[in-house]
């Protein structure tokens, strides 16, 4: 891993602890600003166009090996794509570790997230969920 990669998993994991969340390109290792105009949608899919699948970790657990594991698997299965993201939120406890697209057009990120199957997509700017409809890629 590189010293650029240590300080940023470092940064994301202490992100996550502190706010419940973080986003991170995976290729420039630069963290999302909160309120910083973008749209996050997870189940970003892999070469094939497989959704890669997230990863839980129970939050007591949760460090900087996981975002290693995630960012070293995640550039393997894009090779390393462009706007493509780890992202970590916290949920009952655990946290989920996942592979996103982010977009600064909100009609994209709302389509996106409905042909992924996903429940909803992040408005980083306002700091919300919007709801898309789907079931994070269980289908119906």
């Amino acid at each position: 891993m590189s010293a650029q990669d240590a300080m940023s998993t470092q940064q994301f994991v202490q992100r996550v602890r502190d706010t419940g969340g973080a986003s991170m390109n995976i290729r420039s290792g630069k963290l999302l600003a909160p309120g910083k105009k973008a749209y996050v949608v997870g189940g970003e899919p892999d070469k094939s166009g497989a959704a890669i699948p997230p990863v839980s970790v129970d939050a007591g657990e949760f460090g900087e090996s996981h975002v290693s594991a995630m960012l070293g698997n995640v550039r393997s299965a894009t090779g390393n794509r462009a706007r493509t993201n780890i992202g970590a939120w916290s949920d009952n406890g655990k946290v989920v570790l996942d592979a996103s697209a982010v977009t600064k057009r909100p009609g994209e990120a709302i389509r996106k997230g409905k042909n992924r199957d996903q429940q909803s997509i992040w408005d980083n700017k306002h700091m919300r969920e919007i709801d898309t409809g789907g079931h994070d890629g269980a289908g119906s």
